[in-house]
C-alpha cells in the first residue's frame, strides 16, 4: 500500500482518466474533446478523486451536485456519486472504500443529506448504505395495435421542434415536469449543451439523430433505427396528463415504425390508454437510481409524507454513524424527527431505509422479504407513511 496515493485530481490528471473510463465501462474510445469539454463543466473542482500507485491512476471516484424531487414537491441537492472506477489490476486492496470515504465526509461538510447513483452493478454499493430506490419498465410498443380509447384532437399540440426551440424551451419544460415527479433529477445549466448537441458517437451508422417532439407542455426525442424500422424514446416528459396522451399518439403513428422501444415509470399510464393493453409489452424491469441516506433526521424532514402516525425506527449501519434509534412523528404529512430511547416499533438497516424513503418500493414487500423487522400493524404504518402519490421516477442518467 506505500505507493498507493489518494488526492483531488489535477488539469493534468484529465486525459489519463478519459482513458481510464473507457477501459473500465466497456467503451470504444474515450469521449470526444468536445464531450470531455462539456463533462468538465458540470461537476465542481473538487468533487474528483484519483488513486496512483506510483506515477499511474489506478481508481478514481467523482460526484455531480444534482437537485432532485422529493415527494412532496421539494427540492434537494444530492451528491450524484459517478465515474467510480477501480483497474482491474489493483482491485481487493481496499481502493473503493478508501475513496467513497473521503466522498461521504466532503457529502456531509457542504451539508447534504441524501447521495444517489446509477449503479452499473448491484452488488457494490450497498454496504455503504446506498439502496435501491427508483424502477423503470423498459417496454416495447406495438404501433399497430396502439390504438387510444378517446378520440385523437381536431388538431395535434404537439409540432417537431427547431433547434432554437430545442435549446431554449426544452430546460424549463424539464424543470416543470421535474417539480411533479419524486425522484426526478433536475438538470443544471451546464447539463443541457451535451444534451442537444447529440454527439455522433452516441449512434452507429444506422441510426439517426435525435428527433424532437415539442408541446407546450412536454417534449419528447428519439431515434429511429433504418435497419430494424424501430423508434428508441431517448427522452420523454410531460407536465400533464394531456401532453403525455398527445405526444404518445405522435410517437405510436410514427411513418414504417414497428415497434417503440422506452423506459416508462412504473405507474405509468399509457397501457390503460390503449384498447389493447398488450400494445405496450414489459421487456424488464430495472433498478435506475440508488439512493443512501446521509443525515437520517434532515433527510426524513425534507419530504412529505402519505400518512399521520408515530413511529419508532431502529437504524443499521455498518458503516457510517447513522445507526440508533429514531423517533418519527408525521402530522398533516410533515415529520419531526428526534433520537429516542423508546422501544423500536421496526428494526431496518440504513440501505433499506434508503430504499424507502422516495416512496418506490414498499415497506410490506421488504419485510416480507426479512429487510424490515416489526409487528404487523407497524409495518402497515411504516408502508402508509412513505407512500409516494406517484412512482418516482429520475428520468436522468448520470
Amino acid at each position: 500500500m506505500t505507493s498507493l496515493t489518494m488526492s483531488p485530481a489535477t488539469d493534468a490528471d484529465w486525459p489519463e482518466i478519459f482513458r481510464m473510463d473507457a477501459r473500465a465501462f466497456a467503451l470504444p474510445a474515450p469521449l470526444p474533446d468536445e464531450e470531455q469539454i462539456e463533462f468538465r463543466a458540470k461537476f465542481p473542482d473538487d468533487a474528483t478523486y484519483v488513486v496512483r500507485d506510483a506515477d499511474r491512476i489506478v481508481a478514481f471516484s467523482m460526484y455531480f451536485v444534482l437537485p432532485m424531487t422529493v415527494p412532496g414537491g421539494r427540492e434537494v441537492a444530492t451528491a450524484g456519486l459517478s465515474w467510480v472506477s477501480v483497474a482491474a489490476t489493483h482491485r481487493r486492496r481496499g481502493l473503493l472504500r478508501r475513496m467513497l470515504d473521503t466522498q461521504f465526509a466532503d457529502w456531509r461538510a457542504a451539508g447534504h443529506s441524501l447521495a444517489i447513483l446509477t449503479a452499473s452493478e448491484a452488488t457494490i454499493y450497498e454496504r455503504f448504505g446506498f439502496g435501491p430506490a427508483v424502477f423503470a419498465h423498459s417496454v416495447h410498443i406495438d404501433p399497430s395495435t396502439a390504438a387510444f380509447r378517446t378520440p385523437a384532437p381536431d388538431d395535434s399540440r404537439v409540432r417537431y421542434a427547431t433547434a432554437d426551440e430545442v435549446s431554449t424551451r426544452l430546460p424549463d419544460i424539464h424543470a416543470r415536469w421535474a417539480a411533479t415527479r419524486p425522484g426526478a433529477i433536475g438538470r443544471p445549466d451546464a447539463w443541457w449543451p451535451s444534451i442537444v448537441a447529440d454527439r455522433g458517437f452516441r449512434r452507429n451508422s444506422q441510426t439517426s439523430g435525435l428527433h424532437y417532439l415539442l408541446h407546450d407542455d412536454g417534449y419528447a426525442s428519439y431515434r429511429i433505427d433504418a435497419r430494424e424500422h424501430t423508434a428508441t424514446v431517448d427522452d420523454f416528459v410531460a407536465v400533464t396528463d394531456q401532453a403525455h396522451d398527445d405526444l404518445w399518439r405522435v410517437l405510436t403513428a410514427l411513418d414504417l415504425i414497428t415497434s417503440v422501444h422506452v423506459d416508462l415509470p412504473v405507474d405509468d399510464s399509457l397501457p390503460h390508454a390503449l384498447t389493447d393493453v398488450r400494445a405496450v409489452a414489459v421487456k424488464g424491469l430495472s433498478d435506475v437510481l440508488w439512493v443512501s441516506i446521509l443525515d437520517v433526521a434532515d433527510a426524513l424532514a425534507s419530504r412529505v409524507y402519505g400518512a399521520d402516525g408515530v413511529i419508532v425506527l431502529e437504524v443499521g449501519d455498518a458503516y457510517s454513524d447513522r445507526a440508533g434509534r429514531y423517533g418519527l412523528r408525521v402530522s398533516d404529512g410533515d415529520a419531526a424527527i428526534t433520537r429516542t430511547d423508546a422501544p423500536a416499533d421496526v428494526t431496518l438497516d440504513i440501505a433499506v431505509l434508503s430504499s424507502l424513503y422516495l416512496g418506490g418500493v414498499a415497506a410490506r414487500d421488504l419485510a416480507t422479504a426479512g429487510r424490515i423487522t416489526g409487528d404487523a400493524e407497524a409495518v402497515r404504518l411504516l408502508d402508509a407513511m412513505f407512500r409516494a402519490s406517484r412512482a418516482p421516477f429520475s428520468g436522468t442518467y448520470f
